[in-house]
């Protein structure tokens, strides 16, 4: 897979693609190959990232370093091939690109590349969408679990969820038949119980949250505020849309005084 086929599979958009294709006909990969490579150990993917940020200099909006990951991402294809992993689930992966580069234009006004900070475990080969969500083979004191996540483009109903973590089961058992029986998590706002109090029993975020058990309420976080209200996360709760259920309820407990925390639960 080069480089600029995966552009066009998973439609970086053309300003970005253009500036992509400028750094990379004019920059030499081997000055990062190390740095590349190591995304595919977990335990090596932050100090590489890291590396790779100094070695890249100043990077205006982040397209040098989009341009190495989308590298990475490119070359780890062979490893799907090798394992015979569907071209589906690989493009699917990597349309994560195209997704937050949507998201933060969609918050900001701005086309730029701001998750670099995540994308090492989709460049690394640790993290695979497979139907509406993704999972990641996490490495955590010693053991491995496999971490799931929400994309922000997914279908969240009930049956869309069965569907996919039917699938994942399926695809951990034949490609990676050594972690197949390791528990699932999640970690995310959406399993904060105050949400109980705001939405339906019939809505697809408390069908969501009836799969886990809460082992951890977790941290207080406003981060949510980006997904739910598409803006940057704030502290001015009375500046909130207020054009859904969800919305209107969550404003009124943010304002209340209220928190939201990122709980963490094991599939159930």
């Amino acid at each position: 897979m080069t480089l600029f086929k995966l552009c066009d599979e998973i439609n970086i958009q053309s300003e970005i693609k253009t500036r992509v294709f400028d750094f990379a006909n004019n920059f030499d990969f081997s000055a990062v190959n190390k740095q590349l490579k190591d995304f595919l150990v977990y335990e090596k993917m932050k100090e590489a990232r890291l590396e790779l940020q100094v070695i890249l200099g100043h990077d205006e909006e982040n397209i040098r370093m989009l341009t190495c990951m989308l590298k990475a991402s490119a070359d780890i294809y062979d490893i799907y091939k090798a394992k015979g992993i569907s071209d589906k689930i690989y493009f699917d992966t990597m349309k994560c690109y195209t997704r937050f580069i949507n998201e933060t234009f969609r918050i900001t006004g701005r086309l730029y590349f701001d998750r670099y900070w995540w994308t090492t475990r989709q460049a690394g080969c640790h993290l695979f969408r497979i139907g509406e969500l993704e999972y990641e083979i996490m490495h955590i004191d010693n053991d491995i679990i496999i971490n799931l996540h929400i994309p922000s483009d997914a279908d969240f109903s009930p049956h869309a969820v069965d569907n996919s973590l039917e699938c994942s089961r399926i695809f951990f058992a034949e490609y990676y038949p050594e972690i197949a029986d390791k528990k699932y998590c999640c970690h995310s706002w959406l399993l904060d119980s105050q949400l109980k109090e705001m939405l339906s029993e019939e809505s697809n975020i408390i069908n969501f949250q009836k799969r886990f058990e809460i082992y951890d309420k977790g941290e207080v976080d406003t981060e949510f505020i980006e997904w739910l209200y598409n803006t940057k996360a704030t502290t001015d709760y009375k500046t909130l849309p207020e054009n859904t259920t969800l919305q209107r309820n969550m404003k009124a407990y943010l304002i209340s005084g209220g928190e939201i925390r990122n709980s963490y639960g094991w599939l159930l």
